[in-house]
């Protein structure tokens, strides 16, 4: 007599295999929603650096030399500005570092340019 169909054990086996693969892909979800989410704040905050950057290279008084940092509203999302002007062997130019990040994420984007001193 022949018997069709599955044992409990070869079951067992298989429902092991399944969900250690469900857990797997419910890791690699988690993961690309955080990585999705990094890439959103690293994106307005190289926005609000850019804007930051067009800002002071058209403004017609140099920045003054030193540090300075504040807080500004973009897209509903709150970033803080870092900002170091620092001379240049050329005393014409300044260099400009601006840290920008966002208030709810440690990693900040970095942009530096020169301008003219005057």
């Amino acid at each position: 007599m022949s018997r069709n169909g599955f044992t409990l054990l070869e079951m067992l086996v298989a429902l092991a295999v399944f969900s250690i693969a469900a857990l797997a892909l419910l890791r690699l979800d988690a993961v690309a929603v955080a990585t999705a989410t990094d890439l959103k704040a690293r994106e307005g905050a190289m926005l609000v650096a850019e804007n930051e950057a067009a800002r002071i290279a058209t403004d017609p008084a140099a920045p003054p030399l030193g540090n300075a940092s504040r807080r500004i509203g973009n897209g509903g999302q709150t970033f803080l500005v870092g900002q170091s002007v620092s001379p240049t062997p050329d005393q014409r130019l300044l260099r400009v570092d601006l840290a920008v990040r966002s208030a709810d994420a440690p990693a900040a984007v970095r942009l530096t340019f020169i301008r003219r001193a005057r």
